[in-house]
């Protein structure tokens, strides 16, 4: 349970320090005082939302921290072990520090702790039910999850919202395969036709820039011949060569090295270059020799080139680009033979998917139908207990028939998503003799009031969480029916630690402690203060929820008469 809540410059409170006990804890307090504020404080521990607005005018940060005690062998307690929470000597410390600029900190027995992990703790420790929850009973899109809870079909309804998802993933890989292979076969003809342009020619890397160098040799073969022949003649075909010239150099310079061995070395020099000339020479005659007129592979080489140089033009504009766009088209025809036998697959595993969630829809649909009848007269039951004696109440469970829809009995397809395969409606007859309508289009405020806490009270017989608290949930009723209602709340808080926000004496009158909220002056500022009250106190304060402004002698014998 909840056992101390500490709270520091949080809208209105300047500092508060409230220790809550077992059972009934009521909190009382005029008008604007700032009890709702009280309830604020402890939603942003639960991990509820946080903005600078909560931070008290002229206060750097505010913050909130309660401290929380448990069994260590009960099931909250595993339940929180398996967040990975420790509590040492059974107690779990949640604080929450809130900036001025709007940031927030979380921490979990002083370890920091993202905000989605605190509020999965706090799910465990408390449920609170806030002053606009009431709207939800209006709304039948919430029926369905009242129904669930109380009929402990949590478990079976979170089955099939997964097993929904994994459906709706397997449909989506089901459509893009399917959109892929359409995208593939539209393109299928100039795929073919591109691959076997580029297969025809089969272009080898570098291609083009070998075919550039031989058509600038063939183009010019007859200058080519007649320079290598000029350049033989003029180093090695005459008297006057230049291998002839460096014979005689050679030999003269031997004949002088005879005299000066120092001029040998460049004797060997001379020797030396004119071998390679000789080699040179050699060389260009042989080029010339092999040189011959080719008109048929110059003309085989011009348009080989051409061919090429359009085939760049359309694919890319290099070669190597073709060549990778070969490579591209190849794996779209590839992966489009492949595509039918991957479609097929996704196929057989999203009817697999669709099987496993209609499964999971027709156990959570069983569970709702027998839910529905149990929920249905205890809810009637209890209404009688508060004061609705005449009140029938009835929960309705509807299928909705759809051409495309994902479930099939027999020869009718009906609609379900991730909530399941059935509408919920809770349907109330108020009156004897009136039929059974839609709780929104007929109930009162305080007819909602007791419909939610009957289901509140349900759901908390087959919870584990510890701590229920209620934010004016008595709105609507007075007198004989705030009696029924604030009996059902002292019941409630013998399996339950109980805060509750009451405006009614004879619920306040009940609580096993009490506190009020005051909003006072203090300098030129508002601040709100709690204070747990004593007997004396407590009748004061009851004497004035009997009143109003003017307390009388009459109003404190009767808070008396109430507490005792």
């Amino acid at each position: 349970m909840l056992t101390r809540l500490h709270i520091e410059n949080f809208a209105l409170i300047e500092g508060a320090e409230i220790e809550f006990g077992p059972g009934l804890n009521v909190i009382t307090g005029e008008t604007g005082a700032g009890k709702s504020i009280l309830i604020g404080a402890l939603n942003s521990i639960l991990g509820g939302p946080a903005s600078a607005d909560l931070v008290r005018d002229g206060s750097p940060s505010c913050s909130v921290e309660g401290l929380f005690e448990l069994d260590p062998d009960s099931p909250t307690a595993r339940a929180l072990a398996g967040l990975g929470v420790e509590l040492p000597d059974g107690q779990l410390v949640l604080r929450r520090e809130i900036r001025s600029n709007g940031r927030s900190r979380a921490f979990a027995n002083q370890h920091l702790t993202p905000i989605r992990s605190l509020r999965q703790i706090g799910a465990r420790l408390v449920d609170l039910h806030g002053q606009h929850e009431h709207q939800s009973l209006l709304d039948p899109a919430h029926h369905v999850r009242f129904l669930d809870e109380c009929g402990g079909l949590g478990e079976a309804a979170r089955a099939v919202a997964d097993a929904f998802g994994e459906y709706r993933q397997s449909d989506d890989r089901v459509a893009l395969l399917r959109a892929e292979r359409q995208s593939l076969r539209e393109a299928e003809e100039l795929r073919q036709y591109q691959l076997e342009e580029i297969r025809r020619l089969a272009p080898q890397p570098g291609e083009t820039e070998s075919l550039e160098r031989e058509l600038k040799v063939l183009e010019h073969q007859s200058e080519l011949a007649e320079g290598a022949s000029a350049l033989h003649a003029a180093l090695y075909g005459d008297e006057e060569a230049t291998v002839t010239q460096l014979g005689r150099a050679r030999r003269e310079l031997e004949r002088l090295a005879q005299v000066d061995p120092a001029l040998q070395i460049r004797a060997e020099a001379i020797a030396e270059v004119l071998y390679r000339l000789e080699d040179v020479a050699e060389g260009l005659r042989d080029y010339g020799d092999s040189l011959e007129m080719d008109p048929e592979r110059l003309e085989e080489a011009r348009q080989r080139l051409e061919e090429l140089r359009r085939l760049c033009q359309r694919h890319g504009g290099s070669l190597e680009e073709v060549l990778a766009r070969a490579d591209e088209l190849e794996a779209q025809e590839e992966r489009s033979e492949g595509l039918d036998q991957a479609l097929a697959q996704a196929e057989a595993q999203r009817q697999t998917r669709l099987d496993e969630f209609a499964a999971a829809c027709r156990e959570l649909s069983a569970g709702r139908v027998s839910a529905a009848g149990v929920l249905s007269r205890e809810v009637q039951a209890r209404l009688v207990d508060l004061g609705m004696a005449e009140a029938r109440f009835e929960v309705s469970l509807e299928r909705a028939e759809a051409d495309d829809g994902l479930l099939a009995d027999g020869e009718t397809r009906y609609a379900a998503d991730e909530t399941g395969s059935e509408t919920v409606e809770f349907h109330i007859s108020a009156n004897r003799g009136e039929r059974l309508l839609p709780l929104a289009s007929v109930a009162s405020g305080g007819e909602i009031s007791r419909i939610m806490l009957v289901l509140k009270s349900i759901i908390a017989e087959g919870d584990a969480v510890g701590t229920l608290v209620f934010d004016e949930i008595d709105a609507g009723i007075s007198g004989r029916v705030a009696a029924a209602v604030g009996r059902r709340l002292a019941e409630l808080s013998g399996s339950h630690q109980t805060i509750l926000i009451t405006h009614l004496p004879q619920i306040a009158s009940l609580a096993e402690q009490h506190f009020a909220v005051r909003k006072e002056l203090e300098g030129d500022r508002t601040a709100t203060r709690v204070v747990e009250l004593g007997a004396t106190e407590r009748a004061e304060e009851i004497a004035q929820l009997l009143a109003g402004d003017t307390v009388s002698e009459t109003a404190r014998r009767h808070a008396r008469e109430m507490l005792e």
